[in-house]
């Protein structure tokens, strides 16, 4: 593994490669409930057949932002594939960074060869929310309020009671109960959150592309999605939509899965993964 920091306007993105730079590409972008570490495990397992580069978004993990006015998460990413030379590269993306990873295809599909998209959020997807559900999103909500308007004496105390309700909801999801097996990935989760939480108050604005949702059917290379059955509602339709509007899209449903696709079920992403490039024939660079 090799670790870079590349400088971009107003900050800078600290990455992470594995693999022979002359493999196929596929460039990984992090949940919101992660940043970049969450790939590391993924990056060493496909060092054999591709150069696979992970960063953490501007501010995640170890990433830096120091800009006052807008950034725009799209034009980082390129500078990601321009770091490394990269023309063109499979996305790969969780949640978060799966929206992001199709508002860059849509805005440069000549550099997206495919999309992997694990428990994808979709911008401007306007998803369903089950009944189960409301509770624990609403605790959620009341717990990012609380730390947001946290003075610095209980700056410590809210962020912590966040991090319990989002573990709550994206590892273990709405329909399970925090069983003992999951507890390593409660905690990795909870660990990259505590550091993402260090630089996330007062934090610039970003630039919001045109909604993806309505345009999914633009997206013109291979696509595959998988999704976790115990995902949130809003997920779980996301997946569904993409697969029904994308001319090229796939869809797998990962049995015993919540939000955390990556960390929970490694070995079903990079069984899959590794399947889904073979059958596309890799990734350019």
């Amino acid at each position: 593994m090799e670790t870079r920091t590349i400088t971009v306007p107003g900050g800078s993105l600290h990455t992470e490669s594995s693999g022979a730079p002359a493999a196929p590409a596929a460039v990984m972008v992090h949940s919101g409930i992660a940043h970049g570490e969450m790939w590391s495990p993924l990056l060493r397992a496909l060092d054999d057949e591709v150069f696979g580069v992970a960063y953490d978004c501007r501010c995640f993990g170890r990433s830096t932002t120091t800009l006052d006015g807008e950034f725009s998460d799209i034009d980082d990413l390129a500078s990601v594939l321009d770091a490394y030379g990269l023309e063109s590269a499979v996305l790969v993306g969780e949640s978060r960074g799966a929206r992001l990873a199709i508002d860059f295809a849509l805005a440069h599909p000549g550099r997206v060869d495919g999309l992997f998209l694990l428990a994808p959020d979709v911008s401007g997807f306007d998803g369903p929310v089950a009944d189960d559900e409301r509770p624990l999103l609403d605790a959620v909500e009341a717990a990012e309020e609380a730390w947001d308007t946290a003075d610095a004496a209980d700056t410590a105390r809210t962020v912590e009671e966040l991090i319990t309700q989002e573990v709550r909801l994206f590892v273990d999801g709405p329909g399970r109960e925090p069983e003992p097996a999951r507890a390593s990935v409660r905690e990795t989760v909870a660990d990259m959150l505590r550091l993402n939480y260090t630089q996330q108050k007062d934090t610039p604005d970003f630039v919001k592309p045109k909604p993806a949702a309505g345009r999914l059917a633009e997206l013109g290379c291979p696509v595959r999605v998988l999704v976790g059955d115990a995902d949130t509602a809003g997920m779980r339709a996301a997946a569904e939509e993409i697969e029904s509007a994308t001319a090229q899209a796939s869809l797998v449903r990962v049995p015993d899965a919540a939000h955390a696709l990556t960390l929970e079920h490694p070995k079903t992403v990079e069984r899959e993964l590794r399947a889904w490039l073979r059958e596309i024939g890799g990734a350019g660079s």
